[in-house]
């Protein structure tokens, strides 16, 4: 199986919008009242996730600008 650029960046994109969704869940239970600690875990996690899927989406545009560099 090949890997691309787009499936990279498409891959990296579901990430943050999954982050996302996980961080807009914990956020409306914690405005609602809730005190559970798996909403505060979650919070953490979705912000992790969307930090690491936005690395991986910088790193594809680095590689690509040096792609493009070399071979011009």
């Amino acid at each position: 199986m090949e890997i691309t650029s787009n499936s990279t960046i498409s891959t990296a994109v579901e990430g943050l919008k999954k982050a996302t969704a996980q961080l807009e869940g914990a956020a409306q239970n914690i405005a609602e009242g809730s005190t559970n600690p798996e909403d505060i875990v979650s919070l953490s996690l979705a912000a992790t996730s969307f930090k690491a899927n936005a690395a991986v989406i910088r790193t594809e545009n680095e590689n690509t600008e040096a792609l493009l560099n070399i071979t011009a």
